[in-house]
């Protein structure tokens, strides 16, 4: 058999090492890259996950924050509207600002609860009336701070009328003012129609 001469040797040899190569390249380089590709792939999945996680967590705590805060004003709201008079703690709160400002509170009669007035399209109002007249007493400028101070109550109020009387100075008693006033105390349906005399 003819021998190969060198040179068809030295092609053969390099057609062997490009074939080598080209099968390391193949089998083992190229899945490399498709390894890789997948890593990649995952990656961006974990984080298209984790972006939707964290709104819908930004969401819930968004929700959640409002659940309370709505929760915090129905109270308020429970507490300015209650579904009964609860007139002791209506009186408290009545003393309570007339010894803040000053002023002696010598009477308050209470009505029985009445429905609210139509509203101006005729509708009925959704809520109830407890009247309240009270007489109190003091210097003007006393007077003038416990009306104030009856607009900043927790219960929901309204002073519907007031009239003033000036009491002369006489040897006994200084000069004052006499006010008279119906204040109406709101509630929501569901009170009983009828209260007991107040003090």
């Amino acid at each position: 058999m003819k021998r190969l001469s060198a040179q068809m040797q030295m092609y053969i040899a390099i057609g062997v090492i490009v074939l080598a190569a080209i099968a390391v390249i193949v089998l083992a380089i190229v899945p490399k890259f498709q390894e890789s590709q997948n890593v990649r792939d995952q990656i961006a999945t974990a984080e298209m996950n984790l972006s939707t996680a964290q709104a819908l967590l930004a969401r819930r705590q968004s929700v959640k924050a409002q659940a309370a805060a709505t929760e915090v004003e129905l109270m308020q709201i429970a507490n300015q509207l209650p579904d009964s008079p609860q007139l002791p703690s209506v009186i408290i709160e009545l003393q309570d600002a007339a010894n803040a400002a000053g002023v002696e509170l010598p009477s308050i009669s209470v009505s029985g609860v009445e429905n609210a007035p139509p509203a101006e399209d005729g509708s009925s109002q959704p809520f109830h009336v407890l009247p309240l007249t009270v007489e109190y007493t003091g210097q003007w400028v006393d007077i003038i701070d416990f009306g104030r101070r009856l607009g900043q109550l927790e219960r929901g109020v309204r002073v519907k009328s007031t009239t003033y009387t000036y009491v002369a100075e006489t040897e006994d008693v200084k000069a004052h003012i006499k006010a008279s006033g119906t204040i109406e105390v709101y509630m929501m349906p569901g009170a009983s129609t009828s209260t007991p005399a107040g003090q």
